[in-house]
């Protein structure tokens, strides 16, 4: 394993980083307002909905109050705090609406089929979509609210703004665009309170469980720990392997931003002005790949290894960039906090060597935040 430089900085900075930070995030008192109300978070043992679960942990939540729906298809429980493991309901989605805990104030829902690569047909499609009627249902009929993730890869156009057309250039794609639509609808005709959140690329502390799917930013911190060289992609004629850029995003800060629109009074669009309800959550400026090789370099203390490769002849559509525009998100009030991608990945690394450590971080912030 190569040698990291986290220690250089020493445990303790590491760890006040992430503390100090997030006690006297200027979040604290709007989310409070969440401590409140029953929240249901389907898909709560991946990437995005362990970090919300775990802000909310942090924020002092009760684990009476919140609920965690999981197949553990693609999660796994030991990416919530362990107070909060034993809630997952590892049914389905659809059978978990089909028979369902007493109805939440809110879901937040970050489930389902997750990347392109987890399509091959037309089927696939379908069964998320007919998953996706069953909850959008249930949220109806008991009146809660809703918000839940769709993808960046939507818009087209760089840097994007909600506004933009969007159209599918994947069967992942093509799910995420009928699922933002069948809300909207739900909103117009049935009174649903939505919010449709645009998640960039997305990085943190429990994505190993994704494997090759994990973000690229983790993918090569993982790699470089492990001494294994990188497979960085490049097209003849298109772009040089590395040149491909993505719109960066802390899975922290991505929870920050959910719990953020939720503290918001809940939208009420018309027919005339769907605006309100679909927010891009990214940082606003893209990082291309070799600048990430670079920086998790200077943080393990060496390049990692590369190898070049061409974008593999099964992979359609490739995105070569992502740059998403924030600026709705951050007009209505929500202030970045977890910018600095180098500081980011150090706390990962640290988490990385110990897991135990995370949690007693994500403890002591909770104990700081307890009234």
């Amino acid at each position: 394993m190569a040698h990291s430089k986290s220690s250089g900085i020493g445990l303790a900075g590491i760890e006040s980083w992430y503390v100090e930070r997030s006690v006297a995030d200027p979040l604290v008192r709007a989310a409070r307002i969440l401590c409140d109300k029953t929240i249901c978070v389907m898909g709560g043992c991946g990437q995005v909905g362990s970090h919300v679960l775990t802000k909310l942990y942090e924020l002092g939540h009760v684990p009476e109050s919140l609920c965690v729906n999981d197949n553990l298809s693609l999660g796994k429980p030991a990416n919530l705090p362990l107070s909060l493991r034993h809630l997952v309901d590892t049914r389905t989605h659809r059978e978990f609406v089909a028979a369902p805990p007493p109805a939440p104030d809110v879901l937040i829902f970050v489930g389902g089929r997750s990347s392109a690569p987890h399509f091959t047909g037309l089927d696939d499609v379908l069964e998320e979509v007919e998953c996706w009627k069953a909850v959008l249902e249930w949220c109806v009929n008991e009146g809660v609210r809703l918000i839940f993730a769709s993808t960046s890869s939507l818009a087209k156009v760089r840097p994007s703004v909600e506004s933009q057309r969007a159209w599918p250039g994947s069967l992942y794609e093509l799910t995420k665009l009928m699922m933002e639509e069948m809300a909207i609808e739900q909103a117009l005709c049935d009174g649903l309170k939505v919010q449709i959140c645009r998640f960039f690329s997305v990085y943190g502390v429990t994505e190993q469980h994704k494997g090759n799917f994990g973000n690229l930013y983790t993918q090569i911190l993982w790699h470089a720990r492990e001494g294994v060289p990188f497979e960085v992609w490049g097209q003849d004629g298109v772009f040089s392997p590395g040149e491909q850029t993505r719109d960066t995003i802390f899975a922290a800060e991505v929870a920050r931003a959910v719990l953020f629109l939720l503290s918001l009074p809940a939208p009420d669009p018309s027919l005339a002005d769907v605006s309100a309800l679909t927010y891009n959550v990214g940082q606003g400026r893209p990082v291309s790949v070799n600048e990430m090789v670079d920086q998790v370099g200077a943080l393990v203390g060496e390049r990692p290894g590369t190898v070049h490769a061409q974008v593999p002849a099964h992979v359609k559509n490739y995105v070569v960039h992502t740059w998403g525009d924030p600026g709705r998100l951050v007009g209505a009030g929500f202030e970045p906090l977890f910018t600095d991608h180098v500081a980011n990945l150090r706390f990962i690394d640290r988490a990385l060597s110990d897991m135990d450590w995370y949690w007693s971080v994500v403890d002591r912030v909770r104990g700081r935040l307890s009234p």
